[in-house]
């Protein structure tokens, strides 16, 4: 544990009876005489004001007032009045310190004397005069430390001091373990502080931000807000609140792909959950569980995939769901679905099962089987071809993919970069960057996204020709950032709209204290989806660089 000043706020402390105290040295035999009643030149003066910060003073204000009374109207006026100049309790050089811890809930648990004045009956009174004076106020949470209790170090003092001298201490426990609890008490603005505040000492913005980030994200996925980015990025972490999100979510046209997905990525199966809806006859519904299927590759649900495959009534896009589903499922009708689909008139259809056919890293075989592809008459066939030929054979025959250059539709080079995402070479990059400079915004913004989420730097030049208007795409400029001096970075930080892409690009560029320097600076400001949304950011960069700098050794 560190203690710290909250800020150099001076707190004032309070007065006890003590007559009972007046046993000590040269006032044991002491009654009450006007004689001796010559006060102090200290006495005469007014005792400092209570100081606080703005958010503490109303509190100390009624902390100091329940402890004066005992202190300097009781106590150091019985002495000033009782006692001579000349006795040890009346020497103004007389300062003691102690320090004070009050519960929560207004308890005294202690007194420590830190500092003695030098003369018992001065120092044995403090102790006495603070129990005397509790319960205290409950102290607000602000002013707590992480124990929560609130920890003061309090000066009595004989000069004009008195009991004015009071400091509130933060006693902090380290940020690993201070975030978690602070977090479920609800103090995110302190966190932030904690955060920024060590950061300022010179501490790298790892781990406490991800620690941040983690608990900053416990609990959204309860959150009418929720997005599956969020809720995967949790379910990742075994949030059984986001696994039930997305388990609910795979039956929602709009996110059932990437919910499955997430599913899927947890090995959570994903076909119990949508079986009824894919057999039940509702078109729409079957097209969304065939979705939510994609990546499944659940054999319990072959057969309602087929189903969908094969039924006349079924609607392009729902067979080519179908089609997708079935293609990494290791069952005999599935692939006896597709050998057949193959041949369907529908050019759609044919392309979905061709490629679905090719499993990751087939071979040199199957690349050869899918090139002859790339030069088919339809669109849907050729992005299969070209998909295929880098499914199966990596970055092995980019030559032959030179139709993608001269192909103005969007969909083949579309389709060969969900591929590439999954190729982790050099090569595979470089391919990546010469398909972003096709004049296709579709294709551009979707080269973009991969470039960044792979942190290619050396890649990071070619986005400059986005960074300003006429950028077709308005995501496409805000991942231009990658490319921007810190000139320009400075000048769109504080931007509502692309200051984001600047903590973005500063992610990808691997400049993580200064994206981290952002993030405490502004989330603050953000709305809860938009908070969640950067921490996730913030959590998947932090991943994704771990998985580049093992591939790298």
């Amino acid at each position: 544990m560190t203690r710290r000043p909250a800020l150099p706020v001076r707190r004032s402390a309070v007065p006890a009876t003590v007559l009972g105290l007046f046993t000590v040295g040269a006032s044991a035999a002491l009654a009450p005489s006007p004689a001796l009643a010559d006060a102090l030149p200290n006495d005469k003066v007014a005792e400092p004001a209570v100081m606080a910060g703005p958010n503490d003073l109303d509190y100390v204000k009624k902390l100091h007032a329940q402890v004066h009374k005992r202190w300097t109207d009781n106590f150091l006026q019985l002495i000033s009045q009782n006692l001579k100049l000349s006795d040890p309790l009346n020497d103004p050089t007389r300062v003691a310190e102690a320090d004070v811890v009050i519960s929560g809930d207004g308890r005294l648990l202690s007194v420590t004397l830190t500092k003695r004045s030098g003369f018992a009956g001065f120092d044995d009174a403090i102790p006495e005069i603070v129990k005397d004076s509790s319960p205290f106020p409950k102290p607000p949470v602000n002013v707590r430390s992480d124990d929560d209790n609130l920890h003061v170090h309090w000066t009595f003092a004989r000069d004009e001091r008195r009991c004015s001298g009071l400091a509130i201490i933060h006693v902090d426990d380290p940020l690993d373990v201070a975030i978690p609890k602070l977090m479920k008490g609800g103090r995110r603005d302190e966190i932030v502080g904690r955060v920024v505040a060590a950061r300022a000492s010179g501490l790298p913005a790892e781990p406490s931000v991800s620690s941040l980030a983690v608990e900053w994200l416990r609990g959204s996925a309860k959150q009418p807000w929720v997005t599956t980015k969020i809720a995967a990025a949790l379910a990742e972490r075994d949030d059984a609140d986001a696994i039930a999100w997305l388990k609910g979510a795979v039956k929602k046209p709009d996110q059932a792909k990437a919910a499955g997905a997430a599913l899927a990525a947890k090995k959570i199966p994903v076909c119990p959950l949508v079986k009824a809806d894919l057999e039940g006859g509702n078109a729409t519904a079957a097209l969304t569980a065939a979705q939510a299927l994609a990546t499944a590759g659940e054999a319990a649900c072959a057969p309602g995939l087929v189903g969908v495959l094969t039924n006349p009534k079924s609607k392009t896009d729902a067979r080519v769901a179908a089609i997708i589903a079935l293609g990494p499922i290791d069952d005999d009708g599935a692939k006896a679905a597709l050998a057949t689909a193959v041949k369907d008139d529908n050019a759609a259809v044919r392309g979905a099962a061709s490629l679905a056919q090719i499993r990751p890293g087939a071979g040199r075989a199957k690349m050869l089987g899918m090139v002859h592809l790339v030069k088919d008459p339809a669109m849907e066939v050729r992005a299969a071809g070209s998909a295929g030929v880098v499914r199966a054979g990596g970055d092995s025959d980019f030559d032959d993919l030179y139709m993608l250059f001269r192909d103005t539709d969007a969909r083949p080079a579309l389709a060969v970069l969900a591929e590439l995402d999954r190729v982790p070479s050099d090569e595979a990059t470089k391919m990546i960057a010469k398909l972003m400079r096709r004049p296709l915004p579709a294709v551009q913004k979707a080269a973009a996204q991969l470039l960044i989420k792979r942190h290619a730097k050396a890649m990071f030049p070619a986005f400059k020709s986005f960074l300003e208007p006429p950028a077709a795409d308005a995501d496409l400029r805000g991942m231009a950032f990658v490319a921007a001096d810190d000139a320009q970075l400075a000048a769109k930080a504080d931007d509502p709209k692309l200051g984001v892409w600047v903590y973005r690009a500063l992610l990808a560029r691997g400049e993580r204290d200064r994206a981290a320097d952002w993030l405490l600076a502004h989330a603050p400001a953000m709305t809860p989806a938009a908070q969640a949304d950067a921490m996730v950011d913030w959590l998947a960069s932090a991943e994704s660089h771990a998985v580049a700098a093992k591939g790298k050794r």
